[in-house]
């Protein structure tokens, strides 16, 4: 492979993670619910997992699609949990255990065993879990993943591009010095011709 093909290959890489991260980055700034603050789509909220008490089914730095409309959680279903502290509303992803009357039995963390939270206090139910997009949601919400996966990539497009523009300048003057180089040769020999 020459140098060039794979330089482009490396220039259609970020571009395509700069596109992918762009759109993901306006859709949840679009999507942004103040009520529950989160993305929100519809009657579905996308909730970040920060820890790793759910493992190995629910992994750290994962997205949760949760139903905002459910009926009932079922056994085995991780429902969302909403709970105020200092810093705002963190959300809680539990698994069910047992379905009670009134309230579910949920599993607990691992210096805690398994409690009870009213049917009530249930935000939504997950339905869907994305690898990746939580932790990808929460450093876009940072300034230095902003600029690592925005800023960067967009100053190194711009910067191959004024590149790509100089060297197309390049060879188009190059290319004129020849063709007029070859211009001059052939009047010089049809006049040689001449005389």
């Amino acid at each position: 492979m020459t140098r060039k093909k794979i330089f482009k290959i490396l220039y259609i890489i970020l571009v395509v993670i700069f596109v992918a991260s762009a759109i993901v980055t306006t859709a949840m700034i679009l999507s942004f619910d103040k009520q529950y603050a989160c993305p929100r789509f519809g009657s579905y909220i996308l909730v970040s997992v920060n820890d790793s008490e759910l493992s190995p089914k629910v992994l750290k730095g994962s997205a949760l699609i949760s139903d905002l409309d459910y009926n009932q959680a079922e056994n085995g279903e991780y429902v969302i949990i909403a709970a105020k502290n200092s810093s705002g509303v963190q959300y809680v992803a539990r698994e069910v255990q047992r379905v009670e009357e009134g309230y579910y039995t949920v599993a607990g963390t691992e210096g805690r065993g398994s409690f009870y939270v009213a049917k009530d206090s249930i935000i939504a139910v997950s339905k869907m879990q994305i690898y990746g997009l939580g932790a990808h949601i929460n450093m876009m919400r940072t300034q230095t993943g902003f600029f690592i996966f925005v800023i960067i990539p967009l100053v190194i497009v711009i910067m191959i591009q004024i590149i790509r523009m100089v060297m197309l300048i390049q060879e188009k003057k190059i290319k004129e010095k020849y063709e007029s180089k070859m211009q001059m040769n052939a009047d010089n020999s049809a006049n040689k011709e001449d005389v």
